[in-house]
């Protein structure tokens, strides 16, 4: 959350569907959105993170995310209003004799366990007892009050939040005469008439009167039965009420009545779902009628629909919005808070409503402006001169010279002026094909060419190209155009980039002191013929990454490169899974194991079906009859992708990466029984018995027989011989800051503070006081982990060739001895620990024996 709440964050756009905020009075204040697993901003859509949404009102709130679920359809986000954090507080104990709501409100506050950014405010002015013990605020407020009549039941008032200001309002919402009529705005309705809860005959139940002898056995004092007038055997509901405070029958007897009088138990809710034409977005209405056709939360509308017997007063007591689009998908009207229409008679199956009145001028002038608008009272026409017209005049007066609103037609145009038949004409038509207007509401709009220029730039789409151009003098020169490319059949190929000599073209980021950096640029010098991009900063693919027809893996938690001597897919397969279980900890026999197995069932090729069988991947995952999560399916392709999504693994569930991540899982997820030694997986990570090793996960990770248990054990000491003693492919060196960076001092400089050669080379992050991650240079085992007051926290790893590599000053580290690490390992973060002036990383190379420092450039280009 920023502190100053007017502050804008990252733009959520990528939405499936259109997100919509529900609110319900003294209840639901709630966000629902549908996210793209594509969308920019997808990483960011997880829980405790804000949305900040456009309401009704006008203003911006903020909702935290409770839920993201990740689906086929998307990433499910259910957020709650950030008033509901003040229910992260507690109120042991808090009382009033007599205050109003702001005193009671104030209390409240008071009597919180610790302090929170809330205000706590009030315009309730009538005076009330209050008590609340052990309770939450809000549930103190509008909720259950530990059993206990809440605040806004004791106050008849209403809870309204603004981000961090609880508000207990006399009443939400205005009476602005706003009218609901058919033929008019009213475009669809339904009532809803619910009885089920209706209560018109009381058995009420009190508390053990105040004299009683405590030394005995007391029952809590009874009245049976109050009821309202008119019950009879044919219509009554009898319902029991609890009232502990109330000592004696009269004051059992009077609460009870309230329950009739303010609650309105007796009368069944009537609801209205309406479907309206929003009259204050059309031009029309803009202005005079403006603030009377628009329909807030809490506001009371009029409804007349006299052909269904429908004539009420009642306020909008909930409604579902679209933030994005600013307009409601539904609204609610009930009255008050009960959800009753304004008089409804005691017979539960007779309902009459009828409205009650108000300000007849400002209901007239409502009714007067929905008339203007459907043409039931229209204006004066003119055609002038009067024997030979050559123009005509629309007019709120009969005379043009004391008009005002003026629609004029004439050979040069159709223009409309507020000020007269003289203009000015804000919105016109002219005879050269010009449209003047504030804004344009259309469908489809189609043009020959669309340009948007200011005193330096023009925008053009003409002619199936996005040009971008520059002004010089009465010319202009195009800077770049986007077009659409076809194949030779006519299809869509793709977006081609039509530079101009000289410019090249690039996509940047922006740093927080305003500069720019290129993520992606085409050189000058890059032709058809000689093809040539640049990509800067951290680059993530998503799948098979093939150079020149030559496949990429990146096996993630192993090491990221392939010894030379393993060619075949099914080799380099094989060694993606070994290093990713030595990284985590596995012995090299447990591993072997495995791979003999996964060679049995699938020849370790990940996208395999078993033939004729439910199975598929790996290990064969067979979800048929007992999978680990959601129901039987017998499709084995769908049940990984179920595993996955159960796992919240990312990536293409046929890649080679994402199946071995998923057989983790599954080891510490239901997959292991434990049926024979060793029983648990740590058990299994340190066997050292190839045999053993394969048996144990034939039988706790595949549980199948042992008829084919020789032929995976041969297999597996094959994997083993094969596998065991290899190192990647020329130990491949990498750059330790994957970030935007500075070098503030070379390797055979005097380091500063100490008088002697420095030793390494200084990294600084871009922005300065930044703290990226730093990974691994190059494979290796880490060796040391401590701290001391030059160097800082720092990290030593041992490297193949006789090499090591030092990370100095980091502020935090996240490995340990013993790791087995790659060059996609998180080492630590940049930082300014021990002997530094500024967040920086001391980085070191050693050749030969340890602190026997070479040139870090020696081995990465810097």
């Amino acid at each position: 959350m920023p502190s100053n709440l007017e502050e804008n964050g990252m733009p959520i756009n990528d939405w499936r569907d259109l997100p919509e905020i529900t609110r319900i009075i003294n209840s639901t204040f709630s966000f629902y959105g549908n996210y793209q697993h594509e969308g920019v901003n997808a990483k960011l859509i997880k829980r405790e993170m804000f949305i900040k949404a456009f309401t009704e009102n006008g203003t911006y709130q903020y909702f935290r995310i409770k839920t993201a679920k990740k689906n086929l359809s998307g990433i499910t986000i259910t957020a709650t209003h950030i008033g509901y954090e003040a229910n992260r507080n507690f109120i042991q104990s808090a009382y009033i004799d007599n205050g109003n709501g702001k005193q009671i409100m104030d209390k409240l506050k008071e009597s919180l366990a610790f302090d929170q950014k809330f205000s706590y405010e009030s315009d309730v002015t009538t005076y009330h007892q209050f008590s609340a013990k052990q309770v939450n605020p809000i549930e103190a407020i509008i909720g259950s009050n530990n059993g206990k009549q809440n605040l806004a039941g004791v106050c008849d008032a209403e809870l309204d939040m603004d981000n961090y200001t609880l508000i207990l309002r006399e009443r939400i919402g205005d009476d602005n005469g706003f009218r609901i009529d058919f033929g008019k705005n009213l475009a669809s309705i339904e009532e809803t008439i619910d009885d089920s809860s209706v209560v018109n005959r009381l058995y009420l139940i009190g508390g053990v009167p105040e004299d009683t002898n405590y030394d005995a056995d007391q029952e809590p004092i009874i009245y049976a039965y109050l009821s309202v007038s008119g019950v009879t055997e044919e219509n009554v509901q009898i319902g029991k009420r609890e009232n502990g405070d109330c000592k004696t029958v009269e004051d059992l007897k009077k609460w009870g009545q309230s329950l009739f009088d303010k609650d309105r138990i007796h009368e069944p809710k009537v609801t209205h779902e309406v479907d309206m034409v929003m009259l204050e977005n059309t031009i029309e209405y803009r202005g005079l009628y403006e603030n009377m056709m628009s329909l807030r939360f809490g506001d009371t509308a009029y409804i007349s629909l006299k052909s269904l017997d429908i004539e009420a007063k009642e306020r909008m007591i909930e409604y579902v919005w679209y933030p994005t689009i600013c307009k409601y998908k539904s609204i609610v009207l009930g009255n008050d808070l009960g959800m009753y229409t304004s008089s409804i008679e005691t017979q539960v199956t007779n309902v009459r409503k009828n409205l009650e009145t108000r300000s007849d001028e400002l209901i007239n002038a409502v009714i007067n402006a929905t008339n203007w608008i459907t043409g039931s009272k229209g204006g004066y026409v003119l055609m002038r001169p009067k024997n030979a017209p050559e123009e005509i005049l629309i007019m709120d007066k009969p005379d043009a010279n004391e008009a005002k609103k003026v629609w004029r037609w004439n050979l040069g145009g159709l223009g409309y002026s507020k000020d007269g038949v003289n203009g000015p004409y804000g919105t016109a038509i002219t005879q050269d094909g010009a449209i003047v207007a504030d804004f344009i509401t259309a469908g489809t709009l189609q043009g020959i060419k669309i340009r948007a220029a200011d005193n330096e730039f023009v925008i053009q789409l003409y002619n199936g190209k996005l040009k971008f151009l520059k002004k010089n003098g009465n010319s202009e020169i195009e800077m770049a155009a986007f077009a659409p490319t076809y194949t030779d059949d006519g299809g869509l190929q793709g977006i081609n980039l039509i530079q101009n000599p000289g410019y090249s073209f690039a996509l940047s980021s922006k740093n927080t002191d305003g500069s720019y950096l290129n993520v992606l640029e085409i050189p000058k010098d890059s032709t058809a013929n000689d093809r040539k991009l640049k990509l800067f900063g951290k680059v993530n693919v998503e799948g098979n990454l093939y150079v020149n027809g030559t496949e990429i893996t990146g096996n993630s938690g192993g090491s990221g490169e392939i010894p030379g001597e393993l060619t075949t897919e099914k080799e380099k397969n094989a060694w993606a899974i070994w290093s990713f279980f030595k990284s985590i900890g596995y012995s090299e026999q447990s591993i072997a194991g495995i791979l003999g197995n996964i060679d049995a069932e699938s020849g370790i090729m990940p996208d395999t079906d078993q033939l004729y069988g439910p199975a598929y991947g790996l290990v064969q995952w067979d979800g048929s009859a007992y999978p680990l999560y959601g129901p039987n399916e017998p499709n084995g392709r769908l049940y990984v992708q179920n595993l996955l999504r159960k796992a919240e693994i990312s990536g293409d569930y046929r890649n080679i990466t994402t199946q071995i991540k998923l057989i983790e899982w599954c080891m510490h997820n239901g997959q292991w029984i434990g049926a024979v030694n060793p029983l648990s997986v740590d058990g299994f990570k340190a066997e050292t018995d190839i045999n053993n090793a394969t048996y144990a996960f034939l039988k706790n990770f595949e549980r199948a027989g042992v008829e084919a248990l020789a032929h995976r054990q041969e297999q597996a000491n094959y994997w083993y011989n094969r596998l065991h003693g290899l190192n990647p492919s020329g130990g491949t060196w990498r750059n330790p800051v994957r970030s935007s960076y500075s070098i503030t001092q070379e390797w055979d400089q005097i380091g500063w503070g100490t008088g002697v050669i420095h030793g390494g080379i200084d990294v600084a992050s871009i922005p300065v006081g930044s703290t990226p991650n730093i990974y691994a240079a190059r494979s290796g085992i880490v060796t040391t982990v401590t701290f001391d007051e030059t160097g800082g926290n720092y990290v030593i790893i041992q490297h193949d060739d006789g090499y090591w590599s030092y990370y100095g000053h980091l502020s935090s580290v996240s490995v340990s001895v013993g790791d087995r690490v790659t060059t996609d390992t998180v080492v630590g973060i940049m930082g300014q620990t021990g002997l530094a002036t500024g967040v920086h990383l001391h980085f070191e190379v050693w050749k030969d024996a340890q602190w026997q420092r070479v040139n870090p450039r020696s081995v990465i280009n810097f």
